[in-house]
């Protein structure tokens, strides 16, 4: 008996681990969009309200998401777990695409206007309102999901939004996309063949 408690205890630890990195690895678009984005000539309050800005975008297009996605969610109810796969490998893939773009330098945005930032904002939440989309059928944390993408979008913009836009961070911003490209197809796996994520 106390075999199998242990065994309980690690599997949903493992769970959780697991859940953690899948919500990071689906924010991490934030973190090329936010690069640079306030400077130290900004107001003080420019620090944390772009942030918010990109966790609050994370949050609602995730509610979005998952809206529309109970919409049509009967039409797949017998190969729901086959869709969560292949929306995890789409998003895998475009991460990978992403990373070999910052490589190349097509990934510099010039903003010039409070509305642009908002723009920014929305395109690093597409990953999140893909996967949104199969809420119904898998959604880490459950309702909580959308405060972790909102928290996870935040924390991404903040750590990145005063780091100077400089030659060597596109290498590190790739980097970090491939890195987060590697992992979410890593998730992917599990999910599909093991039982380590519900």
């Amino acid at each position: 008996m106390q075999y199998k408690a242990a065994s309980f205890l690690k599997m949903t630890i493992s769970a959780i681990i697991i859940n953690i990195l899948f919500i990071i690895c689906l924010t991490s678009s934030v973190m090329p969009r936010a690069l640079g984005l306030v400077t130290d000539e900004d107001k003080s309050y420019q620090k944390y309200l772009v942030p918010l800005l990109f966790g609050i975008s994370q949050g609602v297009l995730a509610v979005i998401g998952y809206n529309l996605g109970r919409l049509i969610s009967h039409l797949f109810v017998y190969i729901a777990r086959y869709m969560v796969f292949a929306m995890m490998l789409v998003i895998a893939i475009k991460m990978f695409l992403d990373s070999m773009k910052m490589l190349k330098g097509k990934m510099l945005f010039t903003v010039n206007n409070n509305k642009e930032i908002l723009l920014l904002t929305v395109l690093a939440a597409i990953n999140t309102l893909l996967m949104s989309l199969l809420g119904p059928y898998f959604m880490p944390f459950g309702n909580w999901f959308f405060v972790a993408v909102l928290v996870a979008g935040f924390l991404w913009a903040f750590f990145t939004v005063r780091i100077p836009f400089k030659p060597e961070m596109i290498k590190k911003g790739s980097f970090v996309a491939f890195s987060a490209s590697v992992f979410m197809l890593i998730i992917a796996i599990l999910y599909m063949f093991t039982n380590l994520i519900a």
